[in-house]
């Protein structure tokens, strides 16, 4: 189970981040933040905008993942990185109910970042789940354009009820996680990230989200018997009108034998928004 708590140290900030969402939704249909994907035994929901309440990977009613996110830098800006609710959204579709997509661009109109995302279900009992997602990003201007993408992951392997008892390595383009049940989750690039970071759930997201922008430490593990997080950097130089593609490939399966009545989980605090909001997380 999970809930978040949201304060703020301005009611007015917050309260005008909240209608300036709300006209967004309003403008767009499908919902980038209210993303539902149903395939076989799986259940995906996401707000791919920001840190949200509404990120859920469900395989055969197991919870197996808290947070799944992109982030940008151009032009190696030293400010802060970007989210996609910082860019215009250009378009989005959901063709099926197990696909989506959504094009996005920088307010300079400088960069595209366009999201392909498809879930393949397992068969029922299964514990099996994939997720495939494809990022282009394209210079849409007239001068070389330096960009960096991170991709952040947070699974909850909560096959065996704990979430904190993870190991998790990076080899081979692929992290791995696993936990003591047998329980384990993969994600693969079709291409080597130029830094893979580790951490425990807090400070890894925080660095992403918050002032100044992020420069991975390269760590790519193992690291053991945590509640564990992974960011991967890809920093790429596009010439005008250049394309590049990642291919990201999200796999879940849970072990054998029967699950686990999950136990009351712990807080855990984090502030990660410039604006003074600080998010709760209690999980179990």
């Amino acid at each position: 189970m999970k809930s978040w708590l949201a304060t703020t140290t301005s009611t007015l900030g917050l309260a005008a981040t909240l209608v300036a969402g709300a006209a967004g939704q309003a403008a767009a249909a499908p919902n980038p933040e209210r993303v539902t994907l149903t395939s076989g035994n799986s259940v995906y929901q996401a707000d791919l905008l920001r840190f949200s309440p509404d990120q859920s990977w469900l395989v055969d009613g197991v919870e197996t993942l808290f947070t799944d996110l992109y982030f940008l830098n151009l032009g190696n800006q030293p400010q802060q990185n970007l989210r996609l609710e910082d860019l215009r959204l250009v378009g989005a579709s959901q063709p099926a109910s197990d696909q989506f997509s959504a094009t996005f661009s920088t307010f300079g109109a400088n960069l595209n970042f366009s999201l392909d995302s498809v879930l393949l279900g397992g068969a029922s009992g299964s514990d099996r789940a994939t997720r495939q997602e494809t990022v282009t990003l394209t210079n849409a201007g007239t001068d070389w354009l330096d960009v960096t993408l991170f991709k952040y992951i947070d699974f909850d392997l909560q096959f065996d009820s704990p979430f904190d008892d993870d190991s998790g390595v990076f080899a081979g383009n692929t992290f791995t996680q696993t936990d003591p049940s047998g329980a384990m989750a993969t994600l693969t690039v079709d291409q080597a990230p130029t830094a893979v970071q580790f951490g425990s759930y807090g400070p890894l997201l925080a660095e992403l989200y918050n002032s100044p922008a992020t420069n991975l430490q390269n760590s790519p593990g193992p690291l053991e018997n945590t509640d564990i997080t992974a960011a991967f950097q890809f920093d790429r130089r596009l010439a005008p009108g250049e394309a590049v593609v990642f291919k990201f490939v999200l796999d879940v399966q849970g072990r054998a034998k029967a699950k686990a009545v999950p136990e009351p989980g712990t807080a855990f605090a984090l502030g990660v928004v410039a604006a003074g909001l600080a998010l709760l997380r209690r999980r179990g």
